[in-house]
């Protein structure tokens, strides 16, 4: 089985991968003043008391909150771009190489990852809801909101976590690659970092060490998989649906996506069982990726 992290063509240097990585972060720097700059002409063109840009947490209180979830993809758009530029013109190779060794993307990998994640997903919060069903409230949104909230889902989420993705789990995992071998030490590097990048979230005002825990679970199963299957494309889809499912069905007062109509208005919880939960789909997940790939190199 080919592997992606064992990269054949281009110029893969250590130094170069770093250089790589630095334009990402210059481009996600870029991207995110932009971005500023955009919310706080919103701001201003606001009529409202009650809107106004926090500088703590560099978002707009107030407002349209659909319209503050599609702006904040806008580093994501520019980290893409970075990614792109680094890859054709500092390690001249193929863009697809951040995600599999073969000629051409695997799509119904990723589709497959996507629908099977869904349905795991779906599944434990299913069992969730049942033992915690007073944690649920339909939130009462009108269809002209929650239109608006399915297009952004769908078109700009998929960017921000394939982006997330090849900025992680590509370029990244394939630097670390380069020093580890190991696919649990690789998973457990990459989940940390990718776990602390999400503890200035919001969320984490309810258990940091269980909810930071729950972020390096969700990255450490992302790796691993990655790394165990040789390619991307799992993860991919896997990421998509976990986001696109949390941003049209649930919304809580402190998550990071703010105050969006999603369908249920879900209480605070316990984070001690969100990251049971978390455990058991990405354990369930991981097994049933191991036969996918297996029932591939049986054809």
């Amino acid at each position: 089985m080919k592997n992606y992290l064992e990269v054949k063509e281009g110029k893969n240097t250590f130094l170069r991968y770093v250089s790589s990585i630095l334009v990402t972060i210059l481009f996600v720097l870029i991207g995110s003043i932009v971005y500023a700059i955009i919310e706080i002409i919103r701001v201003e063109l606001d009529s409202s008391d009650s809107t106004y840009f926090d500088l703590e947490s560099a978002t707009v209180v107030g407002g349209n909150e659909v319209l503050g979830l599609l702006l904040s993809h806008i580093p994501y758009l520019f980290a893409l771009v970075g990614l792109w530029i680094s890859v054709r013109f500092i390690h001249k190779r193929k863009f697809r190489t951040l995600v599999t060794a073969e000629k051409s993307w695997n799509w119904r990998r990723v589709f497959l990852g996507f629908a099977i994640f869904a349905i795991l997903f779906l599944l434990t919060t299913g069992i969730d809801l049942i033992f915690n069903f007073d944690d649920y409230q339909w939130n009462n949104v009108s269809l002209q909101e929650y239109l608006f909230l399915i297009f952004v889902v769908l078109v700009f989420v998929p960017i921000q976590t394939t982006t997330e993705e090849l900025m992680f789990r590509g370029l990244l995992l394939q630097l670390i690659g380069k020093i580890l071998k190991k696919p649990f030490w690789l998973a457990l590097v990459i989940g940390i970092i990718f776990g602390a990048l999400h503890f200035a979230n919001p969320e984490m005002n309810k258990s940091f060490i269980l909810v930071g825990l729950d972020y390096i679970v969700a990255g450490f199963g992302l790796t691993y998989i990655a790394v165990k299957t040789g390619s991307l494309e799992l993860s991919i889809g896997a990421h998509a649906a976990n986001n696109m499912i949390i941003c049209l069905l649930f919304t809580t007062t402190d998550s990071v996506a703010g105050e969006i109509p999603s369908l249920f208005r879900v209480a605070e919880g316990n984070p001690l069982l969100t990251l049971i939960w978390s455990i058991v789909l990405f354990i369930a997940f991981y097994f049933w990726s191991m036969k996918v790939v297996k029932k591939e190199s049986i054809r």
